[in-house]
């Protein structure tokens, strides 16, 4: 009689229990080598516009605003200026390799109808909110971090209109221009600039820094940060929007105390400030530690990556002392820092 070869069912049991220890061992570093492609992917994203940043300074000598002709603006109102609501963004197009795309989008109008109301003098909105849209609501996946879960989302809110928050068909991008102190609703840069108000960072309203007015050195100065929008904001109306120029989309924020204390003055800051502006710091201590509008952050475990103004890319922790945060976001604060 021939006997017929096969598993017991306590043996078929303990291989079933072994394949699952092991699938638990190595689930996790599958996992953590996803993410690290995907941190690669987003570093190389931040070092090509931090080529792009260096790129159109050759050709222009000065950074490009992080938005011009902003709609936000609630004090020195320049009404020879209609509202653009132009970004950064679209003006580095054709240093990231989007030369077509910047071809076809039209400066002379805006790319949002975003603006402040109440203001019966403001400077009008030029054009409508449709007449770069298919510039502004394209993807661009050098403006992408693989890691920001909601990165390309498309978004609409009170198209059309002139209200606060004013998009069409917006998309999701996951980096900040560094703007120190100042966000898109606050004096325009040069203003900041001439009074040499220690709060600035290297990007601004309708201007923005060279390299000669970074005096605490480009290494020692951020110029681009992750942020993350969508459901991981307070508020999903909230940025990055890239090329969609309304409110919050463009400007990264580290709030202090005395920015515009004389030199030799140390900077401080309270509690408020690192809670609600810290990276992937919780607005408000929000118990699903959901981010604020201008704040820098990513969905990298631990910390966040940020493009200085020599071009180098550093990853940044949570833990981060704040001060040293402050000191990197401001251009000429005047205080030593060293990168951990």
């Amino acid at each position: 009689m021939t006997r017929r070869m096969a598993f017991t069912l306590v043996e078929l049991l303990v291989v079933i229990a072994i394949i699952g220890v092991m699938v638990g061992l190595l689930l996790p570093a599958v996992q953590s080598a996803r993410e690290s492609a995907r941190r690669m992917s987003c570093s190389n994203n931040m070092k090509q516009l931090g080529l792009a940043l260096h790129n159109y300074h050759s050709t222009h000598n000065v950074f490009p605003p992080a938005m011009f002709a902003s709609g936000q603006l609630n004090n020195n109102i320049n009404l020879a200026i209609p509202v653009k609501n132009t970004t950064g963004w679209a003006m580095l197009l054709p240093f990231f390799e989007e030369q077509a795309a910047y071809d076809q989008y039209n400066f002379n109008v805006c790319s949002s109808s975003s603006r402040r109301t109440g203001y019966p003098a403001y400077a009008p909105v030029l054009g409508n909110d449709t007449m770069n849209q298919a510039i502004y609501g394209r993807r661009y996946s050098v403006l992408e971090c693989p890691s920001h879960v909601d990165a390309g989302q498309s978004h609409t809110v009170n198209a059309g209109t002139e209200q606060l928050y004013s998009l069409r068909d917006a998309k999701r991008t996951s980096y900040f221009f560094s703007s120190g102190q100042y966000n898109d609703e606050n004096s325009v840069y040069s203003n900041l600039a001439a009074r040499r108000i220690r709060g600035i960072g290297a990007f601004g309203v309708d201007a923005s820094a060279k390299f000669a007015d970074i005096t605490d050195g480009t290494s020692n100065a951020i110029a681009f940060g992750e942020s993350r929008g969508g459901r991981t904001k307070a508020d999903p109306n909230w940025g990055p929007w890239g090329l969609a120029g309304t409110r919050t989309c463009c400007m990264g924020v580290v709030m202090a105390d005395n920015n515009t204390a004389v030199p030799g003055t140390p900077i401080t800051y309270n509690a408020t400030h690192q809670r609600d502006y810290h990276i992937n710091s919780s607005y408000n201590n929000d118990p699903q530690r959901r981010q604020f509008a201008w704040t820098f952050g990513s969905q990298h475990p631990g910390g966040a990556q940020f493009t200085m103004c020599d071009g180098s890319v550093t990853f940044l922790t949570n833990s981060l002392d704040y001060l040293t945060l402050i000191r990197l976001a401001y251009i000429l604060d005047g205080e030593a820092v060293t990168i951990p």
